[in-house]
């Protein structure tokens, strides 16, 4: 039986495919949905290369290829390339029907104010996201670490309602106020806290996920979402309170690929069960 269709894979999760094999190996899974990526260089992590959409330079001809490939996907999400080219992420995201690229939304810099973090990442995120707005498309603010209160200003700075935040659920470990944490049991409970509080701080303004859990021994996300310390079940009741109705994209750095991207998809599709529909 397919998995709810707000369960997108991504194709990172699959990594050392190519495109073909990892798109047919996600409908053999049983996804409906789906995550990847236009290119870049550095589109890779321990376990090889990512199956990405090679889109930058390429001919009519591939893109052709490309909306054949993904037309059988109810949806498509689509993340930066590791790149500034952000004309060809919103590009791609157009010729292969992305309503939603997410773009990371960096850290501040130990030299920097908070102003001249949110100056300076406002300053390039402007014109990426009167572009997208311009084509109907959506710019999710990704969390990579830092100050929580950085984060929530880049979103409010930026404003409108092109940009919103895609909370990337593992990556929500690197937050200061949870890193500095020493007590592995404290640390645990103040990440789900965290989690929580930044789903309510939101709201309206949550328009994506990137889900994933994290390994207590070691610190280490990109795990399977079943195992590790986030508290998926009170995220989801969360979600509820606010109306939350779009999509979760895995992304998971696991040698056995193909079993615990299944094992994910079960696990949030039966979450999803009886929760609304992508908005």
């Amino acid at each position: 039986m397919p998995y709810n269709e707000r369960i997108a894979l991504g194709l990172p999760s699959l990594a050392g495919y190519t495109l073909t094999e990892g798109l047919e190996k996600a409908r053999q899974l049983g996804f409906q949905s789906i995550m990847t990526l236009p290119g870049g260089p550095n589109a890779r992590h321990s376990l090889g290369a990512f199956p990405t959409l090679d889109f930058h330079g390429s001919t009519e001809a591939h893109r052709r290829k490309l909306k054949a490939a993904l037309a059988p996907f109810k949806h498509v999400s689509l993340h930066q390339a590791w790149d500034t080219d952000w004309q060809t992420w919103i590009e791609c995201a157009r010729c292969v029907g992305a309503r939603i690229v997410t773009v990371h939304a960096g850290r501040r810099g130990t030299d920097q104010t908070p102003r001249q973090f949110i100056d300076t990442r406002r300053k390039f995120l402007l014109p990426l996201t009167e572009a997208a707005g311009g084509a109907g498309i959506r710019i999710g603010l990704e969390n990579e670490g830092g100050a929580r209160e950085d984060y929530l200003a880049l979103i409010e700075a930026v404003g409108g309602e092109t940009v919103g935040a895609t909370i990337d659920v593992g990556h929500c470990a690197y937050f200061s106020e949870v890193a500095a944490v020493a007590d592995g049991d404290e640390r645990v409970v103040r990440m789900n806290d965290l989690l929580c509080a930044l789903v309510d701080a939101l709201g309206g303004r949550l328009y994506h996920f990137h889900v994933h859990n994290v390994r207590k021994a070691d610190w280490r996300d990109h795990r399977s979402v079943p195992d590790g310390v986030v508290d998926y079940a009170r995220l989801f009741a969360r979600l509820d309170r606010i109306g939350y109705g779009g999509l979760f994209d895995i992304e998971l750095e696991e040698p056995e690929m193909e079993r615990q991207a299944a094992r994910s998809g079960q696990y949030l599709s039966d979450l999803c069960r009886s929760r609304p529909r992508p908005a």
